[in-house]
C-alpha cells in the first residue's frame, strides 16, 4: 500500500535550484513525483544565510510507514551535501520536510538506523508538520501544486 506525502523542499546555498532539482530526482527513487508548479523565494528566517528556494512536492511512496519516509528523506539530504555540524536552521544545499501524509496523524520518536547515528540519539517525526500550516513557502507551493492536479484531473 503506497503512502501519499508532501514533502517540502529548501535550500540556500550553492545553485539552490540544482538542489532542489537533485533532490526531486532522488524523490523519483522513493515513488511517484508530482512538483508544484510554484518556487518561491524566501528570506532565511535565522537571519544567518541567504535566501531560500522553496517548492513542495507530493510523494506517492512506495512503502507505508512515515517514519521509514523520513529516514530515506535524511539520506537523501545527506548524499546530496547536506551539512548538520552548524545546528538547527543554517543554512543548508538540501532540505526535505515531511508535512503531510495522508491520513496520518501522531508523533514518533525513535533510534535512527546506524547509518543515521550521525544526526544523534533519535528522530522524531510530527505529523502533520507543527510549523507547516505557517509558512508560506510551504502553504503557497503546496496549493499550486493542488490546483495543477485538480486541472490535470478535470482534463
Amino acid at each position: 500500500m503506497a503512502l501519499t506525502a508532501i514533502i517540502a523542499l529548501g535550500s540556500n546555498l550553492g545553485n539552490r535550484r540544482a538542489h532542489l532539482e537533485a533532490g526531486l530526482m532522488a524523490l523519483a527513487d522513493l515513488g511517484s513525483v508530482s512538483q508544484s508548479p510554484l518556487i518561491m523565494e524566501t528570506p532565511d528566517e535565522s537571519g544567518r544565510g541567504p535566501d531560500y528556494m522553496n517548492t513542495v512536492a507530493r510523494l506517492d511512496y512506495d512503502g507505508h510507514d512515515p517514519c521509514r519516509l523520513l529516514e530515506a528523506l535524511l539520506r537523501i539530504e545527506l548524499s546530496l551535501g547536506r551539512d548538520r555540524s552548524f545546528g538547527r536552521n543554517a543554512p543548508r544545499t538540501l532540505d526535505l520536510d515531511l508535512i503531510h501524509c495522508a491520513g496520518i496523524t501522531g508523533h514518533w520518536s525513535w533510534t535512527p538506523p546506524e547509518d543515521l547515528k550521525v544526526l544523534g540519539d533519535l528522530l522524531t517525526l510530527d505529523l502533520p508538520h507543527p510549523r507547516a500550516e505557517g509558512r508560506t513557502f510551504v502553504q503557497l507551493p503546496w496549493q499550486a501544486l493542488e490546483q495543477a492536479r485538480k486541472g490535470e484531473l478535470e482534463s
